[in-house]
């Protein structure tokens, strides 16, 4: 898939040019959860992102929708009104090399569930599955003892708090109910041409469905 990715070179979105960090395709982290007019940036923008992605991923959604559907115990499927799973890109010069990233909770399935359809949602899901990472590896960092919303009055503790840290693998997907406390961990060690892809998604809880999106 990581060869895909890269031939999709012109479809990327440039996230932050001074860091190299890229997408592939349309997310609600980015483009609904801070958005004052979610139709224009997120919602418009669906159809075409998602018929892009089927026509190259295809198969990559099949095996993960069944394989987290196993996993988890219930069907998961995707919804057309939500954009895809898709990919986070660091490009060599930026890939994060010490732990400066956002600390946070996946919360943006807050702007999701303002959709009716979505509203009697029961429970979150967050995967990261990677298919290229830099030579000297990639990981997660997490703090277990802090979830959400418990853990909203006590961040600055969490700061001073050591985290676990969580090596990623090839084709392997790291999941979790996004409610953890975590941040992208650092790779101290760049090789030439390193690159850090990853697809990324969010599941919803629907009517003992599983929706998967990002």
């Amino acid at each position: 898939m990581a060869q895909e990715v890269i031939a999709l070179r012109p479809m990327w979105t440039t996230r932050s040019p001074r860091s190299s960090f890229f997408t592939l395709g349309v997310n609600a982290y980015m483009d609904l959860a801070p958005s004052a007019d979610a139709r224009a940036t997120y919602y418009d923008k669906v159809a075409a992102s998602n018929a892009l992605l089927d026509r190259r991923f295809g198969g990559l959604y099949l095996t993960l929708a069944r394989r987290l559907g196993h996993a988890l115990g219930m069907p998961a499927r995707y919804a057309d009104d939500l954009a895809r799973p898709s990919c986070h890109i660091w490009t060599e010069s930026g890939i994060p090399r010490t732990a400066g990233g956002s600390i946070h909770f996946d919360l943006q399935y807050q702007r999701v569930l303002d959709e009716p359809h979505y509203a009697a949602a029961t429970g979150t899901v967050s995967f990261t599955l990677p298919v290229r990472l830099p030579a000297a590896g990639s990981s997660l960092l997490v703090w277990p003892a802090f979830t959400y919303p418990e853990a909203l009055t006590r961040l600055e503790l969490a700061r001073t708090t050591p985290p676990l840290r969580i090596e990623y693998s090839l084709g392997r997907a790291l999941v979790h109910t996004g409610h953890v406390l975590h941040q992208i961990g650092p790779t101290p060690d760049i090789s030439p041409g390193d690159l850090r892809i990853t697809v990324q998604g969010h599941g919803i809880v629907v009517d003992d469905e599983l929706v998967l999106y990002w």
